[in-house]
C-alpha cells in the first residue's frame, strides 16, 4: 500500500512538472511571437527614420500601411503613438489583404500570408515613391524593398536596391550595414 502511495504521488508530481513545462514552452512561444511582432514594429520605425523620399513625399502625416497583421498594427500604433518622422507626424493604417489596399503609404509591410499577391500590389502601388516590406523568402525577387528573412534562427533583413530605385527612394549607409544582404 506504501508503494502504491508512493508511485502515485510520483506520477502526479511528474505529470504537474510535465506540465508546467509544457506551460512554460507555450508561454516562451507567446513570448517570442510578442517580440516578433516588437522586432518588425522598431523596424519599421527605424526604415522609416533610414529612407529617403522624394520632397513631395516629405509633408503631411507619415503613413505606415499594415497589410493582413492586426497585432503588428496594434504594436506600431503602440510604438508610435505622438511620433514624428522629421516634421510629419505618423499615422498607422490597417489593410486585411492586398486588395484592400488604398491611398498613399510610405511604408507598406506586407504579411507573409498575402505575399503572393505582391504583383497585384506593385501594379496598384506603380510611381507612388512606396517602400514596400515584406517577410517571405524570395520576396525580393518578386519586388520588394526590403525582406525579412531568418539567418540561423534569427530574423534579420535584406534590401533590394532596385526595389528602392524602383520607388525614387533611397537608403542610410547606416541601414546597409544593418541588412543581412544588399542586392
Amino acid at each position: 500500500m506504501y508503494l502504491l502511495a508512493r508511485s502515485l504521488r510520483s506520477l502526479i508530481m511528474g505529470m504537474v512538472l510535465f506540465s508546467l513545462a509544457n506551460t512554460y514552452n507555450v508561454y516562451g512561444q507567446e513570448v517570442k511571437i510578442v517580440s516578433m511582432t516588437k522586432y518588425l514594429s522598431n523596424c519599421l520605425y527605424n526604415f522609416s527614420r533610414n529612407i529617403n523620399w522624394p520632397a513631395e513625399n516629405k509633408s503631411g502625416d507619415f503613413i505606415i500601411s499594415i497589410v493582413g497583421s492586426k497585432e503588428l498594427v496594434a504594436e506600431m500604433s503602440k510604438l508610435t503613438q505622438n511620433m514624428k518622422v522629421g516634421m510629419q507626424p505618423i499615422q498607422v493604417k490597417q489593410f486585411n489583404t492586398v486588395n484592400d489596399v488604398s491611398g498613399y503609404s510610405h511604408i507598406l509591410f506586407v504579411a507573409a500570408w498575402q505575399t503572393g499577391k505582391i504583383k497585384l500590389l506593385l501594379e496598384k502601388l506603380a510611381g507612388n515613391n512606396t517602400l514596400i516590406v515584406t517577410e517571405s523568402e524570395g520576396s525580393l525577387d518578386k519586388g520588394s524593398a526590403i525582406n525579412f528573412v531568418s539567418v540561423d534562427g534569427i530574423m534579420k533583413f535584406e534590401i533590394s536596391r532596385e526595389g528602392l530605385k524602383r520607388n525614387n527612394l533611397m537608403t542610410s549607409s547606416v541601414l546597409e550595414r544593418m541588412a543581412v544582404s544588399v542586392n
